[in-house]
């Protein structure tokens, strides 16, 4: 009766941990975080592509994509609307 008590406990551990392993609470977010914001404008032409920060990010921000990797720009800033509006706007024509 041990024995069968023990195999049970094992077989639910293993089932528990499973099912943690595989929720999407376990998946690694696929968004960037930023640890501080560039200092420089980033000029237009240079970006490719742009994200939001994750929410689950300590810092707001706007991850840019740029052909020499990725900067990271204060939302408010308003270099970084200016890029914004010009990248929405591109979009829409």
């Amino acid at each position: 009766m041990k024995t069968s008590t023990a195999a049970l406990a094992v077989l639910l551990v293993a089932v528990l941990c499973y099912q943690v392993s595989s929720s999407p609470g376990a998946v690694k977010f696929s968004r960037s975080c930023c640890h501080q914001y560039v200092t420089k404008e980033v000029p237009l032409h240079r970006v490719v592509a742009y994200e939001y920060a994750g929410r689950h990010c300590h810092l707001p921000a706007v991850i840019f994509i740029t052909r020499q990797g990725k900067v990271c720009g204060r939302p408010g800033d308003k270099w970084v609307q200016d890029i914004l509006n010009n990248h929405n706007n591109a979009g829409s024509g």
